[in-house]
C-alpha cells in the first residue's frame, strides 16, 4: 500500500464496512477506498518505488539519499544571489578571476586564502570573514581586569546534572539552547515572529547541541519550545541525537521571539542606512524601546496568521479588532489583541512568566529535567530573571546558536559543557560584555558540602586500605 495516500473506509448503521462502488480504486481483500485527486495514486506509487531502491540493504544496492530541499522566500533568494555576486566580485578584484575560490581557514593574519582556477596559485586576500556578519550586537568595550570571568564547565568526564545514578533521585536541571542559524540569520534580516526553517549550518547547530548533551549523559522528561519552525527544528535534532524522540513536547507562543514590528524581514544593514547606526541599536537593544507596528493588515501581522487566530486564546480581546474585521467578513469575529511590536521589556512580561507559572510549577519542582528550545530575547528573559542580571546590561549579553546552557537550579547558576577540544568556550563563543553576570560562581548549598564530605571520606578508606596493603 503506497504512502501518504488517505484510505477511506464507511460504515452502516450497524458499524459494518460498505463495498467500494463501482469505479473507485481499492487494495485487495479491504473494503476500503483511496481518495485521491487525479493521478496522485500514480505520483505515490512512483515515490514508493523511489523509496524502495533508496533504502540500505535494499535487494543489495548502495543507497542514494535525496538531498533536502530548503524552503526559501523570493526576499531570501535574491539576496543570497546578491550576496554571491558580491563575492564574486571582491574575489575578481582580487584574482583577476570571479570563479577562485576559497581555500581552507583564514590564515593567522586574519585573511583568507584564495586559489585561483586558472593556474591553481594560491593568492593571500585582504577580505575580512567578518564583512559578512551582522550589525554588533552590543556597546563594545575593553573589559577590565577585574571583569575577568571564570566559567563554569563542566569536563567530560564529570557527572551531569542529568544523569540518573542507581540509587539516586533525579535532580532538576533546565537546559536552553537558542536555536540554530536559519537563512534570516545568515542575510542579516530581522526575524522576529517571521517563520523560516533552519539553515543547513544551522541543522548542524541543532544536531551539534544534541550530541554534546549525550555526551555528557543528559536525558530529560519535557522539551518546552516555541509556535515558531525554527526553535521546533532545533528541539527535534537534539531529542534525535539524545534517542528521546518520544518526549513530550510543549509549545507555547509566548517563548516566541519577540516581534519586530514593521522592521519584520528587512534588513538590519538596509535600517541602519535608512535610519542611522543609533536608531538600528536602539531598536534593537533598547530595553523598553519599541521599533515601528506593523500595520494590521501586514503579512507580518501574527492576527492574520489562522494558526495563532484558532488557538491562541490567552490573550484579551482587542475591541478595535473586533469592531473592524466584524465589519469586514460581515459576521461577528473576535480578534485577539497580539503584538504589533515588542521592546526586550515586553517580550520578557511574557516568557518570564510561563517559566514561573508553567515550567517551574509542572516540571521544575517536580524534579523533572527540562530542554527549552527557544529564541535569544526570549531566553534572555528568562536569563535576567534566574541569574539577577541588571536592566542595563541586558543590551550587551549575546547568546551564541546552538550551545546548551544548563541552569542548575540548586546552585543557581550557568554552566557549560566541555566539548572535549581543550579550547576556552570564551574565545570559541560571543557572549559580549555582560557575560560576567550570566557567568557567576555557583552559590554552595548543604547538598553541596556533603558531596565534599562523602569524597572525602571515600578518599580517606582508599588510602586506609592502600596503607594495609602495604603493611601485609
Amino acid at each position: 500500500m503506497p504512502g501518504g495516500i488517505p484510505f477511506v473506509y464507511k460504515f452502516d448503521s450497524e458499524m459494518k464496512p460498505l463495498p467500494p462502488a463501482e469505479g473507485k480504486i481499492s487494495q485487495a481483500h479491504t473494503s476500503g477506498i483511496f481518495l485521491e485527486k487525479p493521478g496522485l495514486l500514480k505520483e505515490a506509487l512512483k515515490r514508493t518505488e523511489e523509496w524502495d531502491n533508496v533504502v540500505p540493504g535494499f535487494l543489495n544496492q548502495p543507497a542514494t539519499f535525496y538531498p533536502k530541499v530548503q524552503r526559501q522566500s523570493t526576499v531570501e533568494a535574491s539576496l543570497l544571489e546578491l550576496k554571491e555576486e558580491k563575492v564574486k566580485a571582491e574575489r575578481s578584484a582580487i584574482t583577476g578571476n570571479a570563479e577562485a575560490t576559497v581555500v581552507g581557514d583564514p590564515n593567522d593574519d586574519g585573511q583568507l586564502i584564495i586559489t585561483n582556477m586558472a593556474n591553481g596559485a594560491p593568492t593571500t586576500s585582504p577580505i575580512d570573514p567578518e564583512d559578512e556578519e551582522e550589525f554588533e550586537e552590543f556597546d563594545a568595550r575593553t573589559p577590565d581586569a577585574e571583569d575577568e570571568i571564570t566559567l563554569n564547565i563542566q569536563k567530560a568526564d564529570e557527572a551531569s546534572p542529568g544523569v540518573i545514578k542507581q540509587g539516586d533521585t533525579k535532580d532538576p536541571v533546565v537546559v536552553f539552547v537558542r536555536h540554530g542559524r536559519t537563512p534570516h540569520n545568515n542575510l542579516g534580516l530581522f526575524t522576529g515572529w517571521a517563520d523560516p526553517p533552519l539553515a543547513p549550518d544551522g541543522v548542524e547547530d541543532a544536531k551539534n547541541a544534541g550530541r554534546l548533551l549525550k555526551m555528557h549523559g543528559f536525558e530529560f522528561d519535557v522539551v518546552y519550545t516555541s509556535w515558531l519552525q525554527r526553535a521546533i527544528e532545533t528541539a527535534w535534532y537534539c531529542v534525535d541525537e539524545l534517542d528521546e524522540q518520544w518526549l513530550p513536547m510543549v509549545k507555547s507562543w509566548r517563548l516566541n521571539e519577540r516581534m519586530y514590528g514593521a522592521l519584520t524581514g528587512k534588513s538590519k544593514q538596509m535600517i541602519a542606512n535608512e535610519y542611522g547606526e543609533d536608531q538600528l541599536k536602539k531598536w534593537r537593544r533598547g530595553f523598553k524601546i519599541q521599533p515601528p507596528p506593523v500595520s494590521s493588515y501586514s503579512l507580518s501581522y501574527p492576527g492574520n496568521d489562522y494558526k495563532r487566530t484558532k488557538y491562541v486564546k490567552d490573550l484579551r480581546i482587542s475591541l478595535m479588532e473586533t469592531i473592524n474585521r466584524s465589519i469586514e467578513a460581515k459576521e461577528f469575529q473576535i480578534h485577539r489583541k497580539f503584538p504589533k511590536a515588542e521592546s526586550l521589556w515586553d517580550c520578557m512580561q511574557r516568557s518570564i512568566p510561563f517559566y514561573t507559572q508553567r515550567i517551574v510549577p509542572e516540571a521544575v519542582n517536580q524534579g523533572k529535567r527540562v530542554l527549552i528550545t527557544s529564541h535569544e530575547n526570549a531566553i534572555r528573559g528568562i536569563l535576567m530573571h534566574l541569574c539577577e542580571i541588571p536592566e542595563e546590561a541586558m543590551n550587551q549579553l549575546h547568546l551564541p546558536n546552538g550551545l546548551p546552557l544548563v541552569y542548575n537550579v540548586k546552585r543557581k547558576c550557568i554552566t557549560l559543557l566541555d566539548d572535549g577540544s581543550g579550547i576556552d568556550p570564551m574565545e570559541v563563543h560571543d557572549f559580549g560584555p555582560a557575560a560576567q553576570y550570566l557567568f557567576r560562581p555557583c552559590e554552595l548549598d548543604d547538598d553541596f558540602f556533603d558531596q565534599m564530605e562523602q569524597q572525602a571520606l571515600a578518599n580517606q578508606e582508599g588510602s586506609s586500605e592502600s596503607k594495609e596493603a602495604v603493611a601485609a
